[in-house]
């Protein structure tokens, strides 16, 4: 659903990105004084979401019209057009003190601007410890990374604002949005990206899950650091982001962070921004943002609140004409997934002679994913076929994954690449019928006690409304 309304609202609010005054003024004294090459044009427009569109765009729409999309970076599509078509896209791209008048728009841009030259900057600095290859496609992708966040400041800055008063001081995660827009900016991005035909890497590093390639990963983590430091660097999701980074990266985690924090500081003095707060500002100047102890009753009551209102729906359910367990299947998916903020959720049932498990339904998985065609043998599923028996969930963290990772089946492992979720399965009356399978991605809060209670006790909830549809479907039916 909340994929349809972000495509709902781009097809309202769609519009021309505008260019940074200060890159399209570089963009185009090399063009009108020639007074640099191919490459230096490139290394402008790459520092600029609006001229870097318009130069995909006009790839796609006429020399790629109907073909397979294959150019990947600003260097590479400039290299496709003659010098004519490079300066009528530069001199008529629209500039944002043409476009958007109003300040506050202005310094919200900027605000943007800054944290996208931010991930730039950390993203260079992991690139060189990793070694990875392709830095052109991968910053090129990197730079429209937050593409779904600029279209909602750019064309519903009104909305926009009560977003930001929502989370400036408390930070946010990749669902944040959905409170004031009904979908997430990582959504938006994702639906952006495929209209314009922008490269595959931009869609694969805006997957909401840790993706398998080596540049996406890279790039949403440059992404979560520069996003974690707009609210300081000495809070607790900025710390367990510092955490993951200096794992993958096989790094000592204190010498990571000061790296991290030399390369704020060096963006920050290379920024052309003086309306804005840069992350190194906030590295100096703000204390620990950690929310004091006795915040957590507030989460209690939130979980209470939560649980309340699946049961209300659930009520709601029951008082219709003649509801039905797969209504109720989406009920239970919807609530784990936007009231308890898991990433994936999948329900896994069982085929009709018990022989096979397999995917039914999901809730924050992309269309092309493995996950969705799963289909696993019962007879040779080691782990699951074991916890189908169990009337509590398994919580399995990386700790404890090294250990559970030989039983569990080499199909579940590839599809889900995940080393951190919770599995339960789903009873009636006592019989399993399937399973589900819940994770959370790295950008938001870790799997914890809470939540795996919660996600129990609405799936046992679940489970005596589905054995009630049943069996008032067998008293209707004699």
């Amino acid at each position: 659903m909340s994929e349809y309304t972000a495509r709902s609202w781009l097809s309202h609010h769609h519009d021309i990105i505008p260019a940074l005054e200060t890159n399209h003024r570089r963009a185009l004294q090399i063009l009108e004084h020639r007074s640099g090459t191919l490459r230096d044009l490139a290394e402008i427009i790459v520092l600029d979401p609006g001229m870097s569109l318009s130069l995909y765009h006009e790839l796609n729409s006429s020399l790629h019209a109907g073909k397979r999309r294959n150019v990947e970076s600003v260097h590479a599509a400039l290299s496709l057009l003659g010098d004519s078509a490079i300066a009528d896209l530069v001199m008529q791209h629209r500039v944002l003190d043409q476009t958007h008048p109003d300040a506050l728009l202005r310094q919200s841009f900027h605000q943007l601007m800054s944290r996208s030259y931010h991930l730039l900057a950390q993203l260079d600095g992991l690139v060189r410890i990793r070694g990875t290859a392709g830095i052109n496609e991968i910053r090129s992708a990197a730079l429209l990374h937050n593409i779904g966040e600029f279209c909602a400041c750019l064309f519903d800055h009104e909305r926009y604002q009560s977003y930001q008063e929502k989370y400036r001081r408390t930070g946010s995660d990749a669902n944040s949005a959905r409170a004031v827009y009904g979908f997430d900016f990582h959504q938006l991005g994702r639906v952006y990206a495929k209209k314009v035909g922008l490269p595959p890497l931009v869609v694969e590093s805006l997957d909401e899950n840790v993706p398998a390639g080596e540049a996406a990963c890279l790039i949403q983590l440059a992404a979560d650091i520069s996003h974690q430091a707009e609210i300081g660097w000495y809070h607790t999701a900025i710390r367990a982001t510092e955490e993951i980074c200096a794992a993958y990266l096989k790094q000592p985690l204190e010498g990571f962070q000061r790296h991290l924090h030399r390369v704020a500081l060096d963006c920050a003095r290379t920024s052309p921004f003086d309306d804005v707060l840069p992350a190194a500002c906030r590295l100096i100047m703000l204390p620990d943002l950690e929310r004091p102890a006795k915040a957590s009753p507030g989460l209690e009551v939130r979980a209470e609140h939560d649980a309340e209102k699946f049961e209300n729906r659930i009520k709601t359910l029951l008082h219709t004409h003649k509801p039905t367990q797969a209504q109720m299947l989406d009920l239970l998916l919807g609530h784990l997934h936007d009231d308890l903020h898991l990433t994936r959720v999948a329900l896994l049932l069982m085929s009709r002679d018990h022989g096979k498990l397999g995917t039914r339904a999901t809730r924050g998985i992309d269309g092309d994913s493995p996950i969705r065609t799963l289909v696993i043998d019962v007879g040779k599923a080691g782990l699951l076929r074991s916890i189908l028996g169990e009337t509590r969930a398994l919580w399995v963290e990386p700790e404890n994954y090294r250990e559970l990772k030989k039983s569990l089946p080499a199909k579940f492992r590839s599809a889900f690449l995940h080393e951190s979720f919770l599995l339960m399965p789903l009873q009636l009356a006592g019989r399993p019928v399937g399973m589900i399978y819940a994770d959370r991605s790295f950008g938001v809060n870790p799997l914890d006690k809470s939540t795996c209670a919660r996600f129990e006790s609405a799936i046992r909830l679940a489970g005596k409304v589905l054995a009630y549809l049943a069996g008032s479907k067998v008293k209707a039916a004699s």
